[in-house]
């Protein structure tokens, strides 16, 4: 990729973050709560520059903006036109590369991913936690909370599908790549198989493990074809101020993580799916994370006769309900 092809890459994700209504409003309310006047704060992936430049003008005598990309020149001149540059220094290097001359006392980042630690964000958060924060201080957030739904989208599934249907070439190695990455799509609350599980919650202020494993049995509540699971997260950024990315929130620029299954499953109200997930990071200091997963799924529609069961009889799933408003729908 050529450099001017990187920087119309960069523009079109930083273009999606500063248009997400729900994520800045939510950030500048955390910070004018947090940072007091005097304080020192440390910004962590900071981009363009604009939480440490909120963080400035709530009252802070100092930033540290942490970049490692080419944005941070981007930054240093959007500093300079609000005649801000000689209170924030910009520092372009990784973060666990870097040592400071004084402990801070606000850190706020916003490394998330769509479903919230997939930017290894917890090795980067407790890396500059410990080292950067003093004892006590403020971090933005301070909590993330983990879910997790089972879905139904054959749209979302055909762009993995796509692959094995290309004329006259065997695509099936892409196909076989794309079908265990993680995706990031609008998912609809309406789709949702079952209700959410809750992953994990995690306490930023606490020790932080690199690796997160989790295995969860999602319930299913109604028939329909499962395509995988759909993940999601509420960050805590201060009391009283959150950010929800679920299918049935305002959308933002996360939308929702998906993992799609190889199949489709066919599945009636009462299966049960068995799903358990590693994510860790790619390489040391790396905010790149691999994400491995595994399923199995129980299939009663294989087990129950459900031929000639009337649309007003009980259903054979033993629900109690009647057929056409359970496993008949």
């Amino acid at each position: 990729m050529s450099r001017l092809q990187s920087a119309l890459f960069e523009y079109a994700h930083y273009h999606g973050m500063l248009s997400d209504r729900v994520r800045l409003e939510a950030y500048r309310a955390a910070i004018q709560a947090t940072v007091k006047p005097g304080d020192v704060v440390v910004d962590l992936g900071a981009g363009t520059g604009i939480l440490g430049l909120w963080a400035l003008q709530a009252g802070a005598s100092k930033v540290y903006a942490i970049e490692e990309s080419n944005a941070i020149d981007l930054a240093v001149d959007i500093a300079k036109a609000n005649g801000l540059d000689g209170q924030i220094e910009f520092i372009n290097d990784n973060s666990m590369n870097v040592t400071l001359p004084e402990k801070a006392n606000v850190l706020v980042s916003e490394t998330l991913g769509s479903f919230g630690i997939d930017e290894n964000t917890l090795a980067f958060t407790g890396d500059a936690r410990d080292r950067f924060l003093e004892a006590g201080g403020a971090l933005i957030p301070r909590r993330l909370d983990l879910y997790a739904a089972p879905f139904d989208d054959a749209g979302i599934y055909d762009k993995i599908d796509f692959w094995r249907h290309i004329p006259g070439i065997d695509f099936s190695p892409a196909f076989d790549v794309f079908s265990r990455k993680l995706m990031v799509e609008d998912v609809g609350a309406d789709s949702l198989l079952g209700p959410p599980s809750a992953i994990a919650a995690i306490d930023l202020t606490a020790p932080l493990e690199t690796v997160f494993e989790s295995r969860l049995h999602m319930q299913i509540d109604r028939p329909g074809t499962l395509h995988g699971v759909a993940g999601w997260f509420r960050a805590t950024l201060a009391d009283g101020v959150d950010i929800i990315t679920s299918p049935g929130d305002p959308s933002t620029h996360w939308k929702q993580a998906v993992l799609p299954f190889r199949e489709p499953i066919d599945v009636i109200r009462g299966d049960v799916l068995d799903w358990s997930m590693r994510l860790e990071p790619k390489a040391p200091q790396s905010d790149d994370t691999q994400i491995s997963y595994d399923y199995r799924c129980t299939q009663m529609r294989n087990e129950l006769d459900l031929e000639g069961t009337g649309r007003n009889d009980p259903c054979p799933c033993g629900s109690g309900r009647k057929f056409k408003t359970c496993c008949g729908r």
